[in-house]
């Protein structure tokens, strides 16, 4: 008998797949590494072959014993498979070698894609609304697969042709770019294509300066503050740093008060850094604080006579008033004359109020510094005060009353009073107003008798005529709430109890009460069975005895003391 050599080859049906419409096809494949191991995609039949030459030219497909399971046939197992023969038999004696051994052949089934990592490569980056941020630089990739091993990876930019992934991409231009990209294994098996959106941000942001407050030129007061603000093209986090005088270095967070800062000459250095470390130059606003207020000199203009410690000067006396201030310059000055109305000045004015005088002067530079002085003409001049405000008002309510936010509900037997004070030249009177109705002098309290909604529009006067004025608002209401019964079964039959119609229920009936208010709300709902004690109603009423006649009294009052009573007659039978 002659022998020969038998080979056995593997045959797969190859397919292609269509990963995506945007991605290139991968074809489902078989792959032989330089180690010499073989990988199947787990996806594809494997048929069995049998030929006595290597070339495999007279070679034929094994069916074996159940061809539905074994042409083909697919690998059970992710990764390690195995195809075993009984025992190993020697090549030149064909007989089997001891210690026995079976013949194996490894196959390694791989259905799992690799998985790609996307690394972002630069001085600084960030993560901003689904985006990465960062400066110029360049992207990488890095791939692992389970099994077979990376045959590729692919990359799209700006919905572009996919392209094969050599080395890393540089992006240098200040744009948003999206990049997809997915990676397949040597035996076909494609990974779901990712995406990015990169934005690369080269630019530093450009803060600003304001004042907020007192300024003239260059010249703040101590009421001033200094805001900061700075733009970027992409970062919403862009910090602002600031630093006083040369001093430490701050984050700008709210406007920086110079209240505590000495008069004179100052400096703020600026400069405001992005998510991705973008640094402005920095930028110097000088500043002058002025904290002093002008100063006022008053001179007489005309003749002047001084006898017995007084100076008396006659009606062509004119006062003359100068102001100097030491940097912002002054914006104006204004004077009283005996309490009067301030007056702007603007030349010299003459004194022809007789008797005593009293002149207040209210002077301000162009920041807002300001001084009130008492200018004296005469020496023994009575000193002013001068008021300006209106009293204080406040209502209040005697009675019946129940307040929802600004509304306050009350009912006619609620009086109103009315109040007023003045800590200067004294509380005077108070005048009011219902609806637009004509105007009383309040000397009293007083009620509203009509329900419904109502507007008090009150005045107050001090001494001096100045006026405040307030508002009360207020719904009348003088009506008690609604009374609701309900049965929880429904009467059949009425029957005539002392000439008297009234409905029949069965012993088991319950007897339910509520109640609405059109006003201020119910309060409390009570009831009273047949003269007895009146009850709060809490919840059903039953129990109620056979062959009874029953009078229930029910009584609802609302938050404002309103009643309302009602009787419900029936028969239990």
């Amino acid at each position: 008998m002659s022998f020969r050599i038998i080979s056995l080859s593997i045959l797969t049906l190859l397919t292609l797949e269509l990963f995506s419409q945007e991605s290139p096809m991968h074809e489902k494949k078989i792959y032989k590494n330089s180690e010499g191991k073989v990988y199947v995609n787990k996806d594809l039949p494997v048929y069995l072959s049998i030929s006595t030459d290597r070339e495999g030219s007279d070679s034929e497909i094994l069916e074996g014993k159940n061809p539905t399971y074994s042409s083909p046939m697919y690998l059970d197992s992710e990764g390690y498979n195995t195809i075993r023969s009984p025992w190993q038999v020697d090549p030149e004696t064909k007989e089997v070698v001891y210690p026995k051994a079976e013949v194996i052949f490894e196959l390694y089934a791989d259905s799992k894609p690799p998985k790609t990592t996307i690394n972002f490569n630069s001085e600084s980056l960030a993560n901003i609304e689904e985006k990465v941020v960062m400066q110029a630089g360049n992207v990488s990739f890095s791939v692992t697969d389970e099994t077979s091993g990376i045959e590729a990876t692919y990359y799209s930019i700006d919905n572009g042709p996919f392209t094969k992934y050599a080395e890393p991409i540089n992006f240098s231009n200040e744009k948003s770019t999206s990049i997809k990209y997915y990676s397949v294994d040597n035996v076909g098996n494609s990974e779901e294509v990712s995406t990015a959106l990169i934005l690369i941000d080269n630019s530093a942001p450009v803060s600003s300066l304001a004042i907020d407050g007192d300024l003239s030129e260059n010249v703040l007061s101590e009421r001033s503050a200094i805001l900061l603000d700075a733009k970027d093209n992409t970062s919403e986090k862009t910090k602002i740093f600031y630093t006083l005088d040369g001093g430490k270095t701050y984050v700008y967070s709210r406007p920086i008060s110079i209240a505590n800062l000495s008069e004179g000459e100052h400096s703020i250095s600026y400069f405001s850094v992005d998510d991705v470390d973008n640094n402005e130059e920095k930028k110097t606003y000088d500043f002058f604080l002025d904290k002093s207020a002008p100063r006022v000199i008053d001179e007489i203009i005309g003749n002047t006579f001084i006898a017995n410690g007084k100076e008396y000067y006659s009606g062509r006396t004119k006062l003359k008033l100068v102001a100097m201030d030491n940097k912002a310059g002054v914006k104006e000055i204004r004077y009283s004359v005996n309490g009067g109305e301030f007056k702007l000045y603007e030349n010299p004015f003459y004194l022809t109020e007789p008797g005593n005088l009293n002149i207040e002067v209210l002077v301000m530079d162009n920041v807002n510094n300001r001084t009130r002085t008492t200018e004296f003409s005469d020496k023994n001049n009575l000193l002013s005060y001068v008021d300006l405000a209106g009293p204080s008002l406040r209502h209040s309510v005697t009675g019946p009353s129940f307040t929802v936010k600004d509304t306050i509900y009350i009912s006619k037997d609620t009086r109103i009073n009315l109040r007023g004070t003045d800590n200067d030249s004294g509380f005077k009177e108070i005048d009011y107003q219902i609806d637009n109705g004509a105007s009383s002098t309040y000397t009293e309290p007083f009620s509203i008798e009509k329900s419904g909604f109502h507007a008090i529009t009150y005045n107050g006067y001090d001494n001096l005529s100045n006026s405040s004025t307030e508002k009360m608002v207020c719904i009348v209401d003088n009506e008690g709430p609604e009374v609701y019964n309900r049965f929880s079964i429904n009467s059949s039959k009425t029957k005539d109890v002392d000439g008297e119609n009234v409905n029949i229920y069965p012993p088991h009936v319950v007897l339910f009460l509520s109640s609405t208010d059109k006003g201020a709300g119910l309060d409390k709902i009570s009831y009273q069975i047949n003269d007895g004690t009146m009850l709060p109603y809490r919840s059903l009423i039953e129990s109620f005895r056979k062959n009874t006649l029953y009078r229930i009294n029910v009584s609802v009052v609302d938050k404002l003391g309103n009643e309302n009573q009602e009787e419900i007659v029936f028969y239990v039978e």
